[in-house]
């Protein structure tokens, strides 16, 4: 993944309500908040989406569901950084290795997201009444702030250190409800130029985004080339 698409992490999150039959499954929308992969509605048995940029694949996902709509497996290489994950569900976790080394995300009584321990650094998550991420804490302190509109539709993050925003992400959408990842995030950084990145998607008539394009801006002074992405997202359902 480039460095355009790692700034996104924790950004890229859409409206996740606990009803799987139209709506995100609560551990596949927070997980694609933190993993930054496109979230898809309804009860979903697997998941394959693949980012295409500058002609060379970015990043492979893979998630498998059971009919509990618990995530079962989940697996991301993004072949340019040489990066791999690779996790499995046992019992209340998902376990396995990212690049070689331990990580695990465990999950509460509901399969939903609890905590993060990559190799032993430990990120601890709040949710809303909604099922989705609230806060984001890293050894006891607040690193990030997530914020909803009345429909569920995140429309703001903000990014935070020893209680000071370092960054903050506004997010507008064309029709949340027909073209749910239809959108323009503007980023706003204290200590550098941000960025506004805008995608628009192919949808299928269950709304899957099966092709979008993803066009990220730096706002530097002066303007660079945009990074121009592809993605790709195929779904089986139960």
């Amino acid at each position: 993944m480039s460095k355009v698409l790692a700034i996104l992490v924790g950004a890229l999150c859409f409206s996740g309500i606990a009803n799987a039959n139209n709506n995100y499954i609560p551990i596949l929308y927070n997980l694609s908040t933190i993993l930054d992969f496109n979230p898809v509605k309804g009860p979903i048995k697997s998941l394959d989406e693949h980012v295409v940029a500058n002609g060379k694949e970015i990043q492979e996902i893979k998630l498998n569901f059971d009919n509990g709509f618990c995530v079962e497996n989940l697996t991301i290489n993004r072949p340019t950084e040489g990066y791999s994950l690779e996790l499995k569900l046992k019992g209340s976790v998902l376990e396995g290795q990212k690049n070689g080394k331990p990580f695990s995300i465990e999950l509460s009584k509901d399969c939903n997201l609890h905590t993060v321990n990559d190799n032993g650094d430990k990120m601890e998550y709040t949710l809303n009444s909604n099922g989705m991420i609230k806060d984001t804490f890293f050894l006891g302190s607040k690193v990030s702030e997530h914020f909803y509109d009345k429909e569920s539709n995140f429309v703001r993050s903000v990014f935070l250190f020893e209680d000071k925003v370092l960054s903050k992400n506004e997010v507008t959408y064309a029709d949340s409800h027909e073209r749910p990842l239809d959108y323009k995030i503007t980023n706003s950084s204290g200590n550098s130029g941000g960025f506004i990145a805008t995608n628009s998607c192919e949808y299928s008539e269950q709304l899957v985004p099966k092709l979008c394009q993803l066009t990220v801006q730096k706002t530097d002074s002066p303007p660079s080339k945009p990074t121009e992405m592809t993605v790709s997202t195929k779904v089986e359902f139960y």
